[in-house]
């Protein structure tokens, strides 16, 4: 597995965490900024959209 790949598995199962951690937003921004390219880092903040919806459910 790349080090793409194992970050898209890290914010997936912070995501999928029951109950999500009172700190989740901030582990995900960590995620995100271990991504090496601007792509990477559009392509893991979807899953913040994602936390957003779970949270405001």
């Amino acid at each position: 597995m790349n080090k793409f790949d194992l970050l898209v598995e890290q914010a997936t199962k912070l995501i999928n965490t029951e109950p999500l951690p009172d700190d989740a937003e901030e582990q995900l921004e960590r995620i995100i900024d271990q991504a090496e390219s601007k792509p990477e880092r559009f392509m893991l903040a979807t899953f913040a959209e994602s936390l957003f919806v779970i949270r405001n459910q």
